[in-house]
């Protein structure tokens, strides 16, 4: 069997990662797929981030967001943080509800 030695950091985020990492060629097609080990404390740092409060943020509405804020960035030119954060603030304020957190619609 032949072995594939990962970079430092490709090892820290294999190690670290909650979920199923991807391994992709230069070009982006998926070789494989690497699982985490379930070991108990992977299992305990899951349940407790389950449980904790806070918003909850579905993929699509993570990818409007982005999306938003990409199209404020390019229409601008770039801006700073502050003006991301009052942007994000109006953002929450006007949209119909697919950019808000899940617990806070409606």
């Amino acid at each position: 069997m032949d072995d594939v030695v990962l970079s430092e950091e490709q090892a820290h985020i294999v190690a670290h990662a909650l979920g199923p990492v991807n391994v992709r060629d230069p070009r982006g097609n998926v070789l494989g797929r690497i699982e985490p080990r379930l070991t108990p404390e992977l299992i305990a740092e899951l349940r407790r981030r389950a449980s904790s409060p806070g918003p909850r943020y579905s993929g699509a509405q993570v990818q409007a967001r982005l999306r938003a804020l990409q199209a404020e960035w390019d229409r601008l030119g770039g801006f700073d943080e502050a003006y991301m954060r009052e942007f994000l603030t109006r953002l929450n304020q006007s949209d119909p509800g697919y950019m808000r957190p899940r617990d806070a619609a409606g």
